[in-house]
């Protein structure tokens, strides 16, 4: 009976000395929660300069603060920042990365190094270039919807991917992912800062094109738009289209598309072949015509496929002139669907690239035209 008493004794120890708390837990009284940071060139000599967006839980309320810090590394940065604050920097939550424009012009993978390291920082966080003249500039204006400017930012993101798809929603491992990839470049989002009636406030403008792991050059979001066709990362958003008229005055909103991008392989010399199916609803129409007729459906139909074909011919003819990087992948599908003719040819593909041949099928199909049975009649 008493070896018994004693057991249990020592086994309701074990179990107390069980739920005495997690082995990896830190009071938040002593950290500074990081929501973004912003890397530029240093200061008094150092090699980069950061700015930290901070989540400041003091005074019962959750308010942002910037702290600034120098350094010759980023991790070297992160540290000096203890010569400020008493608080140690906590990046388990940290959205996004913003990147100087001039910086990522060198290359960008001493950036990303650190984070791709560290075991706090996630791999879903999103490296955003900043088109100010530093990238500290965008974590400075007041936020309009959140507390912090790098949450709205990353906010931002993931909702025009769901309802515009005119900028690249890229994770930090996709990032890294491209870097490594045989016949495919870079591409990261853009941000800059415009000014609005209540003051300085940031906006996604378009995509940033590398040539390795180099800032070779920018889309705008509507060449972004039909990068995004072309690509098979359109998941819904509008398609604006103009009839007997210089303005837009037709809106289309996606309900879905796909696209296939077949290499064909000809006497020796390969063929991009690209195929897009769309499905669309006429959401709006500001003409005085009436096209809810089968012939008006196949009207519209035609107009946005040829203006579809014509933005995807000339995006792809700009990147090949201007910046000579395989954005689009085609390397990528060469590799995937003629192995021998990509091992034959990869070591050339700079020079391949700015004269590859490329043709673009455009199917649409417009489902419906929202609840209107009619358009809008104006009577004498």
């Amino acid at each position: 009976m008493k070896a018994i008493k004693s057991f249990c004794i020592i086994l309701l120890i074990m179990v107390m000395l069980c739920f005495t708390g997690c082995w990896d837990y830190r009071e938040l009284d002593n950290l500074s929660m990081v929501s973004g940071f912003a890397i530029d060139k240093g200061k008094q000599g150092n090699k980069y300069h950061l700015t930290f967006e901070l989540l400041n839980l003091s005074e019962n309320k959750s308010v942002s603060e910037l702290l600034e810090s120098d350094g010759d590394t980023i991790f070297d940065a992160v540290r000096n920042v203890s010569a400020k604050t008493q608080k140690k920097l906590f990046f388990s939550d940290c959205k996004i990365i913003v990147i100087n424009k001039d910086i990522a012009s060198e290359g960008v993978v001493p950036l990303l190094d650190w984070a791709l390291r560290d075991a706090e920082l996630r791999i879903t966080m999103n490296p955003i270039i900043s088109k100010e003249k530093t990238a500290g500039e965008v974590l400075r204006p007041k936020p309009v919807t959140d507390t912090l400017q790098a949450l709205e930012i990353s906010k931002a993101l993931q909702l025009d991917s769901f309802q515009l798809s005119k900028i690249p929603d890229v994770k930090l491992y996709q990032a890294v992912d491209m870097l490594g990839e045989e016949g495919i470049s870079l591409i990261l989002p853009v941000i800059k800062v415009t000014d609005s009636q209540d003051g300085k406030v940031t906006e996604l403008n378009g995509t940033a094109v590398f040539k390795k792991d180099k800032l070779v050059g920018y889309l705008d979001p509507d060449e972004t738009k039909f990068f995004m066709f072309l690509k098979n990362r359109i998941n819904n958003g509008l398609f604006l289209t103009n009839l007997d008229s210089k303005d837009k005055n037709i809106t289309l909103e996606i309900l879905g598309s796909q696209t296939k991008i077949t290499p064909i392989l000809s006497n020796g010399n390969v063929t991009m072949q690209i195929n897009i199916k769309t499905k669309v609803t006429l959401a709006e129409n500001q003409t005085n015509k009436d096209y809810l007729t089968q012939d008006g459906f196949e009207t519209l139909e035609k107009n946005a496929e040829a203006e579809i074909r014509t933005g995807i011919l000339d995006l792809i003819a700009k990147v090949q002139k201007e910046y000579n990087s395989d954005i689009f992948g085609f390397g990528a599908a060469i590799h995937r669907d003629k192995p021998d003719w990509w091992k034959k040819n990869k070591s050339n593909w700079n020079e391949l690239f700015p004269s590859l041949k490329c043709t673009v099928s455009i199917e649409m199909e417009i489902k419906n035209a929202g609840t209107a049975q009619t358009i809008i009649k104006v009577g004498d």
